[in-house]
């Protein structure tokens, strides 16, 4: 691929050219911190950054505005909540630690709405911590999140199966990671 196209995807929208930073593939991050089950921070050309796991949804592992609309949703005290938070927090901390290298697909100009920057995060060995989360049953997949449909559909099956054979929070922790997720027997 030529080196240009390689660090810069063009884009049309809204009648005009843009460009936007895509993370170059095969490139290494050190990973500096895991915040909870579905964020990280790494350091990036510009500084540290906070990266979302694209298209999946870990429980909260501290008091924030969200924890607080999860608790009032699904009837569930903030306790419990927080509890199945940093169960999938410290499974993340098995699968990656801070120091390692990590490597990170999709558009580094494309934030959620809470700032983070919103990619594919890779082990080094090049396996989807977005995908071992939700296969390993700590995830879930977001329903309204922009994603490659074929990605989607491969989280949905991982999600699908791992609710099925009881992975992770859908074994010990199921009538609570249920209510959580909205997800129904």
């Amino acid at each position: 691929m030529n080196i240009l196209l390689r660090n810069f995807v063009l884009l049309l929208g809204a009648g005009c050219l843009c460009m936007a930073a895509v993370a170059e593939e095969g490139q290494r991050y050190k990973l500096q911190k895991i915040e909870d089950g579905d964020t990280l921070v790494v350091e990036l050309a510009g500084g540290p950054e906070r990266i979302q796991l694209a298209g999946i949804d870990a429980p909260e592992d501290t008091p924030n505005p969200k924890l607080q609309r999860d608790a009032q949703r699904t009837g569930l005290s903030e306790d419990v909540l927080l509890s199945i938070g940093d169960v999938s927090t410290s499974h993340l901390k098995r699968l990656v630690s801070p120091g390692q290298q990590v490597m990170l697909s999709g558009n580094l100009n494309r934030r959620d709405k809470y700032g983070r920057i919103s990619l594919v995060v890779m082990d080094d060995q090049g396996n989807s911590l977005n995908e071992k989360m939700v296969a390993d049953g700590y995830a879930v997949v977001l329903n309204r999140y922009p994603l490659d449909s074929a990605f989607r559909d491969q989280l949905k099956q991982r999600e699908s199966e791992a609710i099925k054979q009881k992975h992770g929070l859908w074994g010990e922790y199921r009538e609570t990671a249920m209510r959580w997720s909205g997800r129904g027997e």
